[in-house]
């Protein structure tokens, strides 16, 4: 995941921020972790949904489902877009039932292995400043993307359905007014929201960033003596490109 300037100093992956269903009940204690195994600048519309189908993106997915798969077996992962104002990137989202300290491991498991900037994590609460969106539309994602830029509501996230697009959209700090609604409407779509807090792991700096990531890693594993980063650089995981218990995030 990456900054960019244009969004207020920073550029989180909402990825940040695709799709999630409203219509399923919410799992125990749900989060959202918005991450991207993309390190490429300003990659194009279309390359970035051509890499969906990438070696790093089954990767990426393969591992982030052995993290969360050794912690519960109610895990969902979705390939998805993180659309910025010029450009986009593969990514992927994962919605799990863990605990709040394994959210942050697992998210920053994933920064590590990813190389990323940024990781977003997003957490529903009743009494929450923060605000995760989700709008539905039939239209495609060309007409989604230009709409959400011109409305400057970009860092997004957008999913694929069989026969309409989810956006997934995280207002940190409930900035962002009656604009998600105008996009749902203008996108003869429809949009839903919830409260809650957001967590933005790592730096503009990736250097800085894996040192961000290292230092919640090991405080966890030294307390919890789970030591799933001596896995990331194995081959088990190198080389992983299917899923174990997750399933895909449904709409």
């Amino acid at each position: 995941m990456r900054r960019e300037k244009s969004f207020a100093g920073f550029r989180a992956l909402v990825a940040a921020c695709a799709l999630l269903s409203f219509a399923a009940p919410a799992l125990a204690q749900d989060s959202y972790i918005f991450a991207s195994p993309n390190t490429k600048a300003s990659l194009t519309d279309e390359i970035a949904q051509a890499n969906l189908a990438s070696p790093e993106e089954l990767n990426a997915i393969a591992v982030a489902d052995r993290i969360a798969c050794s912690m519960t077996d109610d895990a969902e992962i979705s390939p998805v877009l993180g659309v910025y104002d010029g450009s986009s990137e593969n990514s992927l989202l994962i919605e799990s039932n863990i605990k709040p300290d394994q959210t942050e491991y697992l998210a920053s498991l994933l920064g590590k292995y990813e190389r990323q900037e940024f990781v977003l994590i997003f957490s529903p609460q009743s009494a929450g400043h923060d605000r995760l969106w989700t709008i539905r539309t039939p239209e495609g994602f060309a007409a989604a993307a230009l709409a959400a830029r011109e409305l400057h509501l970009t860092p997004l996230t957008v999913r694929h359905a069989e026969d309409e697009i989810e956006i997934w959209l995280v207002d940190m700090g409930d900035k962002f007014g009656d604009r998600p609604r105008q996009l749902a409407a203008r996108l003869k779509g429809s949009a839903s929201s919830r409260d809650g807090a957001t967590e933005l792991l790592g730096d503009d700096d990736r250097t800085k960033a894996a040192a961000v990531f290292d230092a919640k890693i090991l405080a966890f594993e030294h307390r919890t003596r789970l030591t799933l980063s001596s896995l990331l650089a194995t081959p088990a995981w190198r080389d992983a490109s299917t899923r174990t218990c997750s399933t895909e995030v449904p709409y």
